[in-house]
């Protein structure tokens, strides 16, 4: 079947592939439908799939959409909101939607950018979000090649950012109160959190540390524009810690957010 003829926004295709993904992340016995609720404060989605504390905003508009176009499932509650589920139709356009953005890691560096620069993402982090903008914008400025050491300082700082967040969310008993050694903050942070994770999670996110750490040293030699080791920076390195400053960010509040 082709899909060629459903024309979406890309905020309606953007909640359509958050929709997939939550109704994915959960056992095929725990499944439940999707909650949409509006309030004075807003409107959002609830599911236990979803990351930021299972809730996303949304627009209704969008969600009538996605119906209308039979990649929902729509119906009412008793209390007269919206409940729905992905229909296969939905799934199908999904893995439609997501071939079309080239080779499996186009795909996945697709996936995690849309997830970085979503709405949700930007009202939880707002500092580390902006920090992060400012380097990804600046690598791909024309003058990029004249901005290496900035791209590297924003990256430092998106790295602080994201850490203090955390730290000021979920308060570890023992933490270091210096902004700037926010490796010590996250790994503070992963250890306070690692008890309801489960068995296999903790150790995946021990191992984030680590490659929080190591991403940290490229990030400080793109800063100082690689004078220390006598090698200087280019353009591949400031692409590198851009691209791997938003994995580390995307695995992290997926991991908390389970």
């Amino acid at each position: 079947m082709s899909y060629e003829n459903i024309i979406l926004e890309p905020e309606q295709k953007n909640l359509l592939a958050s929709l997939v993904e939550a109704a994915r992340s959960v056992p095929t016995d725990e499944r439940r439908k999707f909650l949409f609720l509006e309030t004075s404060g807003g409107s959002f989605i609830k599911h236990f799939g979803l990351p930021s504390n299972h809730c996303i905003n949304a627009y209704r508009g969008d969600i009538e959409v996605l119906a209308s176009n039979n990649l929902l499932l729509l119906s009412r509650n008793s209390s007269g909101s919206y409940i729905f589920d992905v229909s296969p139709e939905g799934f199908k356009y999904y893995q439609e939607m997501m071939s079309q953005h080239g080779q499996p890691i186009e795909r996945i560096q697709s996936s995690v950018h849309g997830y970085i620069t979503a709405e949700d993402f930007q009202k939880t982090y707002p500092n580390a979000y902006q920090k992060w903008l400012e380097a990804e914008e600046l690598l791909w400025s024309t003058d990029s090649e004249k901005q290496l050491t900035t791209i590297g300082h924003h990256c430092r700082e998106t790295m602080q950012e994201f850490a203090t967040y955390l730290v000021d969310k979920y308060k570890p008993s023992e933490v270091v109160l210096d902004k700037a050694r926010h490796i010590s903050r996250l790994r503070s942070v992963l250890s306070h959190s690692s008890a309801k994770l489960g068995k296999t999670i903790p150790p995946f996110l021990e191992a984030l540390v680590a490659y929080w750490g190591t991403l940290n040293d490229l990030v400080q030699r793109q800063e100082h524009a690689g004078q220390k080791e006598g090698d200087p920076v280019n353009w591949e390195d400031a692409r590198r810690i851009v691209f791997q400053t938003a994995i580390v960010m995307y695995e992290i509040d997926r991991s908390l957010s389970l």
